[in-house]
């Protein structure tokens, strides 16, 4: 029988979603033992893309929303 108690406990995602044309993205963290289609099923879900830490999920759906609101897309401007 094999050990999976080095396997990590949660994985972290940058979810996008969209809607009237304007984009948000947050970092979201999902306990691996939960089912995956369940915990993405989110409303107007574009992309879940998988970080290594939720620092860096963090970093990047700030950089993200950055640009949307650069770019006039960003859901709550």
């Amino acid at each position: 029988m094999e050990d999976f108690t080095l396997m990590k406990k949660n994985t972290h995602f940058i979810i996008t979603v969209a809607e009237n044309g304007k984009f948000l993205s947050y970092a979201l963290t999902i306990n691996n033992s939960n089912n995956l289609v369940s915990a993405l099923n989110i409303k107007g879900i574009k992309s879940a893309n998988v970080a290594d830490s939720k620092k860096e999920a963090e970093s990047i759906a700030k950089e993200w929303n950055d640009c949307y609101r650069a770019n006039g897309t960003y859901m709550f401007s």
